[in-house]
């Protein structure tokens, strides 16, 4: 048969709905297909279905989050939420999001086990420019890395940006800002705080890293690249929170963080440790 128009589903979030092929129209319990149009800022309810649910966005954007892992649906893109993982379903994008969605079995709202509404908490952003050469193949790890960091800090809501650059860029940063003419590992610039009920991720501000800098010291110092860069990364990071190590005590508090976040001691914990020797002898 062929099917023109869809029944509509009454929804009270803003969002359209219109079964063409289901329970609720034709009467199909194996598979169901709907259209759907959500506003720009929609979101639902986690869910676990028992259902295997396909995708197809026509225009603009649709985030899924799977099990915790987001991704992000283009249009033209499919994707797949397989029946049994946990998913939320929100249009993070500047405009409406027009997709079909296929559901097998057909979805039912019994099948769908639909969490009572809860409110998540803000995911960080994390964005990686690129000015290095070397820097395209460390772009993911350093998201990666810097989205790690920020959720052993218990921060959410944030915004970082980072940049990968050589030396002359660095360089030029550093003499701009800090009235310093030479290249130096990382540098910091606070985003500085905003107007309360300012709408949108708290911006945290930037972190540059000069890649050759890193492969210089990486080199004398016996550790692998990315361990440099990580190094570089917290160090950074920790500045935009406001630590800092000029004085002892703040350097010590600096140094333990660092080491939380990698693991093992950074940048100030090995410039605080033979201080702290000569001290004892």
């Amino acid at each position: 048969m062929k099917l023109r128009k869809g029944k509509i589903v009454p929804r009270e979030d803003g969002k359209r709905i219109e079964e063409f092929v289901g329970v609720e129209t034709t009467g199909t319990e194996s598979v169901s297909v709907a259209r759907m149009l959500a506003p720009p800022g929609w979101s639902e309810p986690a869910h676990t279905p028992e259902f295997d649910e396909v995708v197809i966005v026509l225009k603009g954007e649709l985030t899924l989050v799977v099990e915790r892992k987001r991704q992000v649906i283009g249009e033209g893109e499919m994707g797949l939420v397989p029946r049994g993982q946990r998913v939320v379903y929100r249009n993070d994008g500047q405009g409406a999001c027009d997709y079909y969605s296929v559901c097998a079995p057909a979805f039912r709202v019994e099948l769908a086990h639909i969490e009572e509404a809860a409110e998540e908490p803000e995911e960080n952003r994390v964005t990686v420019q690129v000015a290095h050469p070397q820097g395209k193949r460390f772009a993911k790890q350093v998201t990666d890395l810097a989205e790690r960091f920020l959720a052993k800090l218990e921060l959410t809501g944030s915004e970082l940006s980072i940049s990968l650059v050589g030396d002359h860029a660095i360089r030029r940063l550093n003499r701009t800002w800090r009235k310093k003419d030479k290249a130096t590992d990382v540098l910091s610039f606070p985003a500085g705080d905003l107007p309360k009920g300012t709408p949108g991720p708290r911006q945290l501000g930037d972190v540059v890293i000069s890649l050759d800098t890193a492969k210089r010291q990486a080199k004398e110092y016996e550790r692998t690249l990315e361990a440099e860069v990580a190094r570089y990364l917290a160090h950074g990071l920790l500045h935009l929170l406001g630590y800092d190590h000029e004085r002892p005590r703040d350097a010590q508090k600096m140094a333990r963080t660092e080491e939380e976040l990698l693991g093992e001691s950074g940048m100030v914990g090995d410039a605080v440790a033979p201080r702290a020797r000569k001290l004892m002898t």
